[in-house]
């Protein structure tokens, strides 16, 4: 079907949609959003995106086929402050994933990133109430969406005499549904934490080598705190080039001034290590 009559259906199904009493309450608070972050024209286009674009979320799964195939490659993700707490400085906005066509349970997904976004805010409020004055801010990214994969990235910044950024990062496998981690790539005896490890340590002596300014925990007067390994199920996305990346925390294997660190793994190591 040609683009324009794709979006002729879309107004025409937009008309005769019954959305839910969340579906209006999310789509009004985004028009106040947009209302108070706009004070010119784009006040107008930005309430008519909002409406249009919830609506369409919402209302994915009751579209006729022939609409929803437009959509079909994408999940939709709806962020909600379901732990937003102002007087605890707390900012979080939790991710709903849904898939328009129903072909994926997302349930299982939107359980985890929900129980891990949940035991951050509880263990900040302990903190806060023990006297630890700090902020908390807690917001995700889609980091991949296509045929193969859906990859969720959790982004989480604590602040307080400094600042501290930590990630997870979600995949569900498009082919299967399922939730993937990273031990799920790779064969069972491929032993690929101590050959991305080795490989690592490799790219970091290389950097370090060729640029005074950066800096890993590595081959240091403290070996005890030194890198060794990476860890089992070590966040990991896949990008543009299909290569394997290694994601590291703020502080974890590098002085905060690093900040979150990357390893692009070449593909000659991760071949014969891939399922």
């Amino acid at each position: 079907m040609e683009d324009n009559k794709i979006l002729e259906k879309l107004k025409q199904e937009y008309n005769n949609i019954k959305v839910n009493s969340e579906g209006v309450f999310i789509m009004k608070q985004n028009i106040e959003k947009a209302k108070k972050e706009n004070k010119n024209k784009k006040i107008k286009y930005a309430s008519i995106a909002c409406v249009s674009v919830l609506t369409i979320l919402i209302a994915l799964p009751m579209l006729s086929p022939d609409v929803a195939m437009a959509f079909s490659k994408l999940m939709n993700v709806i962020g909600i402050g379901k732990y937003q707490d102002i007087d605890s400085n707390i900012t979080a906005n939790t991710p709903v994933v849904i898939d328009p066509n129903t072909n994926i349970d997302t349930s299982e997904l939107n359980e985890k990133t929900d129980s891990y976004i949940q035991s951050l805010v509880e263990q900040f409020k302990k903190d806060f109430e023990e006297g630890d004055n700090k902020s908390l801010d807690i917001n995700y990214k889609v980091i991949r969406d296509d045929d193969v994969l859906f990859s969720l990235k959790i982004i989480g910044l604590e602040i307080n005499a400094s600042g501290y950024m930590f990630s997870k990062i979600y995949h569900i496998d498009k082919k299967t549904g399922d939730l993937i981690e990273l031990k799920d790539l790779f064969k069972d005896d491929s032993n690929y934490i101590e050959v991305i490890s080795d490989n690592i340590k490799e790219q970091m002596r290389e950097q370090m080598k060729d640029d005074d300014t950066i800096s890993y925990f590595i081959d240091s007067d403290t070996p005890e705190q030194d890198f060794k390994q990476i860890k089992e199920n070590q966040n990991f996305y896949f990008n543009d080039s299909n290569n394997l990346v290694i994601c590291f925390d703020e502080y974890e294997i590098a002085p905060g001034s690093m900040g979150e660190v990357e390893f692009i793994i070449p593909t000659n190591v991760t071949t014969i290590l891939f399922k």
